[in-house]
C-alpha cells in the first residue's frame, strides 16, 4: 500500500510542477512584452557650461 501511495503522490507533484511552470510562463511572458511597448523619455536637460581654459605663462 505504501508504494502505491508514493507513486500517486509523485504523480500529483509532477502535475503541480507543470501547472506552476505554465503559470510562471503566463505571468512573466506578459510582463516582459509590456516593457517593449514603452517609449524612452525625451526630457530636455540643462546644458553643460564649461569655463574657458586659464592662460598659463
Amino acid at each position: 500500500m505504501l508504494p502505491q501511495l508514493l507513486i500517486k503522490m509523485l504523480q500529483i507533484i509532477k502535475i503541480q510542477y507543470q501547472i506552476i511552470i505554465y503559470l510562471l510562463g503566463v505571468l512573466f511572458g506578459k510582463s516582459l512584452t509590456d516593457w517593449d511597448d514603452e517609449e524612452p523619455v525625451n526630457q530636455s536637460y540643462q546644458k553643460l557650461q564649461v569655463d574657458e581654459l586659464p592662460v598659463i605663462e
